[in-house]
């Protein structure tokens, strides 16, 4: 009997050794299935130490009742794991949401009562009908005792039937605004954007009126309101921030933007930017990305956003200030003009004026100043910052090609042929770029005629080095100079 006795505590050690060698492994190991065994761990230690206590105590009550305590146990493991296998691992498999926890621990907790009560009656002499009797006073007690912790249990299961938010959802409970990672017996979690966990309890978020942002779908509209001058014309200004917001990744084209006037304020006209998007976590963030992208457009388009401005005295030499500087940025324009091929035909004279005419656009990091197959009609020249350009490929992927630095130039074909972008160019980091358009060009072209021939030239010659560059015989022998000089000429209606 010893022996057996022996074999029995040295079976239990080993199975509790092999079982905590399982679940540590499974942690570490995505492969492993996560099995509820703490219970039957518990019940081999109670086995172990039952068996090892048996050879010393020799009392017959003492070894009845942790052979009950033994059948409770193992009665509850077996319970764990059925549910496990039926329930749980079969969702994680399926990628479904798992069982809130307040639903499972519900379940399991009825059914351990009923374990409870099946092993008494089965292995023990003790009085059931008087044991649920005391039981039943004694909740009755306990409920007293506790009815804030049962009113937020009977309100977590008010959420679990309604499910009006689920894991993952983002809702706002008066001010606090977070993500539910957890609905449990007393209380629900959320996790705000700055990590925060927030305990707000079950009877709380049921009693009051709370929004879910993640419900009917992820869609959420977002605000942003602005003032700008009464000079930009509305319609004007509604073009410009659309156009920015269709460029905008994560802002969705249907259901489509909008810009509302919302009314005529003292120094500005309100305007209010709504656009949808699927990323509520990140609002803070896309809507900081939109407010730069609209600071970048409205000094493109000179669109002012007005503050109070006072003007006490000196102003004339303010004005002569600017003078002198504008002077000095259309003299540095005039020195990058000679750089460039095509424009290196002009005089001083005719560089110096397209140098008063052209204007300079700001362009902020990751911005597309122009985009491949676009219309267009100007050249652009770096004068500061850094650009890449990128050739779009028929699986919409991009690759870069090339770097533009400060005095490069790109769109020479555009500004002189009208044809659309031959790449994709995007800013790198905050950039600056003289545009050159076509009706500001067409007036030096129109009266100095010749200058089309030589130009005509210039278009022949960079698109032969670059048609010798990728090997391309065809575009080769397209590329003459009389081709270019009929297209510019027929651009710009020179007869």
């Amino acid at each position: 009997m010893s022996a057996f006795i022996d074999s029995i505590s040295w079976m239990s050690l080993l199975s509790i050794v092999l079982l905590s060698l399982y679940c540590l492994a499974s942690k570490q190991y995505s492969k492993l299935p996560e099995l509820p065994l703490t219970l039957l761990i518990i019940y081999f230690c109670i086995l172990f130490f039952s068996r090892l206590t048996q050879s010393l105590v020799s009392s017959t009550d003492w070894s009845i009742w942790l052979t009950v305590i033994e059948s409770i146990v193992l009665s509850w493991a077996v319970a764990r794991l059925v549910f496990a296998g039926a329930l749980e691992i079969p969702l994680k498999v399926r990628g479904k949401k798992p069982i809130p926890r307040i639903t499972r621990d519900f379940i399991l907790f009825l059914c351990y009562v009923i374990l409870v009560f099946i092993v008494l009656r089965l292995q023990s002499n003790i009085n059931l009908v008087s044991l649920i009797t005391t039981s039943a006073a004694l909740t009755v007690v306990l409920g007293f005792a506790a009815q804030s912790m049962l009113s937020n249990f009977f309100f977590g299961l008010v959420l679990q039937l309604e499910r009006p938010f689920d894991i993952g959802d983002w809702i706002q409970v008066g001010d606090n605004i977070g993500m539910v990672t957890s609905i449990n017996w007393k209380s629900t979690k959320l996790l705000t954007r700055d990590q925060v966990l927030i305990y707000i309890p079950n009877s709380e978020i049921t009693s009051r009126i709370f929004l879910n942002y993640s419900k009917p779908d992820r869609k959420v509209r977002s605000k942003i309101t602005i003032g700008l001058e009464y000079d930009a014309p509305p319609d004007r200004v509604k073009k410009v921030i659309l156009d920015m917001l269709y460029q905008h990744q994560k802002v969705l084209k249907h259901p489509a933007p909008d810009v509302l006037l919302i009314t005529f304020g003292d120094s500005a006209i309100l305007y209010e930017i709504r656009f949808w998007h699927e990323n509520f976590s990140n609002e803070p963030k896309i809507k900081s990305e939109i407010n730069i992208l609209i600071w970048y457009a409205l000094r493109r388009h000179n669109i002012a956003i007005p503050f109070p401005i006072r003007n006490i005295h000196h102003a004339h030499e303010e004005r002569a200030h600017q003078a002198a500087m504008r002077e000095h940025r259309c003299n540095d324009m005039v020195r990058m003009f000679e750089k460039v091929p095509v424009l290196s035909p002009l005089s001083p004279e005719e560089r110096a004026q397209l140098a008063h005419q052209v204007k300079i656009e700001p362009f902020g990091e990751g911005e597309i100043v122009v985009r491949q197959q676009e219309a267009g009609d100007s050249l652009y020249i770096i004068v500061k910052g850094t650009c890449e350009v990128l050739l779009e490929s028929d699986s919409r992927q991009f690759k870069q090609v090339a770097v533009l630095k400060k005095g490069d130039f790109f769109g020479e074909m555009s500004l002189l042929t009208g044809e659309p972008r031959s790449a994709t160019v995007r800013a790198i980091e905050d950039t600056e770029v003289i545009k050159i358009q076509k009706d500001i060009f067409s007036e030096i072209l129109t009266a100095n005629s010749g200058i089309s021939e030589y130009l005509g030239q210039v278009l022949a010659e960079r698109q032969q080095q670059l048609a010798r560059q990728e090997g391309d015989s065809s575009a080769l022998s397209a590329a003459t100079s009389g081709g270019f000089i009929q297209k510019i000429k027929s651009f710009f209606g020179i007869s």
